[in-house]
């Protein structure tokens, strides 16, 4: 039973971080914590589940210290961490744009014009 509780834990930790991340910045713009009622606010508009809520608030603000102290041992390696952070895990990595100079990628049309 144990298992299948931090199964549902993680999912609910790893959809906060994608779907609240961004929305909390088009909302209140970056800030390194946020209140609680900015946080349920978002919280509710997300549609995400409540069950976890308390993961939210210590993700992204300052309440909750037991959680946040369990979260920064398991995300952060023990290290401390801010609402920007957090934010930064959520920001996609990969193409930024720009040129392509792989010579094969460019013989095979990929960055083509047409």
């Amino acid at each position: 039973m144990f298992v299948i509780t931090q199964f549902f834990k993680r999912r609910a930790i790893r959809q906060y971080i994608k779907t609240l991340s961004p929305m909390l910045l088009k909302f209140y713009g970056p800030r390194e914590t946020y209140t609680e009622g900015q946080i349920a606010a978002v919280l509710k508009g997300s549609g995400l589940s409540h069950r976890y809520q308390q993961y939210a608030h210590a993700l992204f603000g300052v309440q909750y210290p037991a959680k946040h102290h369990e979260l920064a041992n398991n995300l952060f390696e023990g290290s401390t961490f801010n609402a920007l952070h957090v934010i930064a895990i959520a920001q996609p990595s990969g193409w930024k744009g720009g040129t392509n100079t792989d010579t094969l990628s460019n013989h095979y049309g990929q960055s083509s014009r047409y």
